[in-house]
């Protein structure tokens, strides 16, 4: 008969084996069971544990990431655990969370921890990429690339001063156009320095 091995017993047995005070071996002969048996309690009782990361994060940290983990993007995680006046100040400090490298890290190892680790998630990834489904694959590039950030913001701020310097090139060649037909001897204009940089 199979002796049962309660979770008070467990618990107390785990802490002599963390300090080296016995064997995993030891502790499965006091209490009677097999060490397999004992190693596959331990296992399971650890696998319900909060990782340690988790529990450096504030309270709002926390329940942040855990919204993060259930699928939630940032904006909808941020509203679970903060109270936030606008979506863009939502946004804002959804951004600047995933940035924070403890959180970022506690989000990873409660995945890993739910047994969906980085690598588990890419292959899915590339299933979504390789699918025959153009609109399941656009979906898949999409994530992609935002893991991979390669959506960056600073392209969209200098697409935008492009834009502008662009718009300065234009108003400057009109200018000296309309100074061309009235002097003919009018040298073109040399752009600023900072429009050269732009460009």
């Amino acid at each position: 008969m199979r002796r049962k091995i309660t979770d008070q017993a467990l618990i107390s047995a785990m802490k002599k084996i963390d300090t080296g005070e016995i064997t995993q071996k030891e502790a499965a002969e006091r209490l009677g069971v097999s060490p397999s048996a004992l190693n596959q309690r331990i296992m399971k009782l650890r696998s319900y544990a909060v990782p340690e990361s988790f529990q450096k994060l504030t309270d709002k940290q926390k329940r942040f990431a855990l919204a993060k983990v259930e699928g939630k993007s940032n904006l909808e995680a941020v509203r679970a655990a903060y109270d936030i006046t606008s979506n863009a100040s939502g946004k804002a400090l959804g951004t600047q969370l995933m940035k924070d490298p403890d959180v970022n890290l506690a989000i990873q190892d409660l995945l890993a921890q739910e047994g969906i680790p980085r690598r588990r998630r890419i292959q899915r990834l590339r299933d979504m990429i390789e699918c025959p489904d153009l609109a399941i694959v656009g979906k898949g590039l999409d994530l992609s690339f935002k893991l991979a950030g390669e959506y960056n913001p600073p392209d969209a701020l200098s697409w935008e001063a492009r834009v502008m310097a662009d718009m300065a090139i234009i108003a400057e060649i009109k200018r000296w156009e309309a100074l061309k037909e009235k002097d003919k001897d009018i040298k073109p204009p040399t752009l600023p320095a900072e429009i050269k940089l732009l460009r």
